[in-house]
């Protein structure tokens, strides 16, 4: 057995996280960062729609640092408990990743499921973290005394609302929202603000094995909320499967990949012969213009027309992705429903949320509809690879392509075409690459400073890298 925040008395095979050692109970190697006793630590809770109370006693401010969260610091060795391990937490190359970019932490919980322990967490883990809660709203700044008061509990989330508006519209990162967010609705709000400034989103949910268990969450909660209470938010717990799933690029390459395409493009406008006419138009990169106003969370706000008048203070860069499965599509077969639960509910794939997978980009996409970058996915990215509309579905007669040939990032489409169409127009190109090795007299032939050129049809140039791009990507949900 293995004695947990020491890791004197763990065999290696348990430091390495091996999951078949006969040691290892869930908990895996940490190194030197953090231990989290989740079975001794309980959230406060006040009443149905309110959350933890912050243990520091701290006012609506940077919730960083405090005397009970720097207890979950200990000594080089300890080991991080499986409640409490996720990769954003305990892999070094996803905290690296997510301290570079905009990221929002949405939590999710019912009171005493250990949802604000990972909320003190991740507080250490990234440093300058803004913290919005309703139950900050409650806390008396002198003090520090919690004193919940249920007629003013929609006041609470709008001050919640309008501190994540704040620090998003700002371009604040790391932001966590710990509030318990049983219904759709609920965070809603917040899940427009992620996709209007450009931020990464990771819908948190405790892995405590009480997190639905109505009678210990009842025991565990520090202000006596009836257990009749926590059954009845239990009973409204809503399932909240995403629009589709994604391994998202950091701004850094995203804006590396803006360059290239736009240089490209300029480099096969001033070729004049074989270039797909009209070339499409690349956006600007980054906003100008004042996005559309998030849809309403369900909680009317006074301020709601003057966040929506003031424009952001830091434009949001563009969130490049390349989807691993779309969810969302309206008018869904039951079959194709079915399927999309399905990958939801896959262990692997809520294992991966939050963790980065080094891949690369080889080639470069333009018709007179899309531009896009084909991504080379590696093994691990090929285990969660699953698309509807199959690469190797090719026409008769065609060769079959690898599985992953349609990855792709998009970086542009022409008015009023789907995103999907994209990926389409790089299987149409890759197909015809394969199957006419050499380009037909009429396309184009082009010689560049980053690879070969050629036509795969009279709308179609196919770029291939010399160099392909690498790049790290963090697998998470959109919604």
């Amino acid at each position: 057995p293995v004695a947990m925040g020491n890791s004197n008395s763990a065999c290696k095979r348990c430091l390495r996280g091996e999951a078949d050692c006969p040691g290892n109970d869930g908990a895996f190697d940490f190194g030197s960062r953090l231990v989290v006793e989740v079975d001794d630590v309980s959230d406060s809770a006040a009443t149905p729609g309110s959350e933890a109370a912050p243990a520091n006693g701290s006012a609506a401010g940077e919730a960083v640092g405090s005397t009970e969260s720097e207890s979950l610091v200990p000594s080089s060795g300890a080991r991080l408990l499986a409640h409490a391990a996720f990769p954003f937490t305990a892999e070094e190359a996803s905290l690296a990743w997510l301290r570079a970019n905009r990221v929002l932490f949405l939590m999710r919980g019912l009171p005493g499921s250990g949802k604000s322990t990972l909320t003190r967490l991740l507080c250490q883990l990234y440093p300058g973290s803004t913290v919005c809660s309703a139950d900050l709203f409650f806390v008396d700044p002198a003090s520090g005394a919690y004193q919940f008061d249920a007629d003013r509990l929609k006041e609470a989330h709008e001050a919640c609302n309008n501190r994540a508006y704040e620090a998003m519209s700002c371009g604040k990162s790391p932001v966590i929202v710990d509030n318990t967010n049983v219904r759709r609705w609920e965070f809603q709000f917040y899940i427009d603000l992620a996709t209007r400034f450009g931020y990464v989103l990771l819908l948190v949910v405790p892995k405590t094995p009480w997190r639905f268990d109505a009678q210990q969450l009842a025991n565990r909660t520090l202000h006596s909320v009836p257990l009749e209470i926590i059954e009845q938010r239990l009973s409204s717990w809503e399932a909240a499967h995403p629009t589709y799933y994604a391994w998202f690029l950091q701004s850094a390459d995203a804006a590396r990949l803006f360059r290239l395409a736009r240089d490209f493009l300029d480099c096969l406008a001033s070729s004049a012969t074989g270039a797909p006419e009209p070339l499409p138009q690349l956006p600007a990169g980054v906003a100008t213009a004042e996005p559309p106003v998030p849809a309403s969370s369900g909680r009317r706000s006074k301020s709601r027309k003057q966040r929506s008048a003031s424009p952001p203070q830091s434009p949001a860069p563009p969130l490049l992705h390349a989807t691993a499965k779309f969810c969302g599509r309206r008018g869904a077969s039951q079959q194709e429903l079915v399927s999309q639960i399905d990958y939801h509910n896959r262990p692997d794939v809520q294992a991966a949320l939050g963790r980065v997978f080094c891949t690369a980009v080889s080639a470069i996409c333009v018709t007179t509809r899309t531009v896009s970058f084909k991504m080379d996915l590696s093994e691990q990215q090929l285990a969660l690879w699953d698309h509807d509309v199959s690469e190797n579905e090719a026409p008769p007669g065609s060769p079959r392509l690898p599985a992953g040939s349609r990855a792709h990032v998009t970086i542009a489409t022409a008015p009023r075409v789907p995103a999907k169409q994209a990926g389409l127009d790089l299987l149409a190109a890759l197909q015809q690459a394969s199957q006419e090795p050499e380009p037909g007299p009429d396309e184009l032939v082009l010689m560049t400073e980053w690879g070969f050129a050629r036509g795969c049809g009279p709308d179609t140039c196919l770029l291939t890298l010399d160099e392909p791009i690498a790049l790290d990507t963090i697998l998470a949900s959109a919604y």
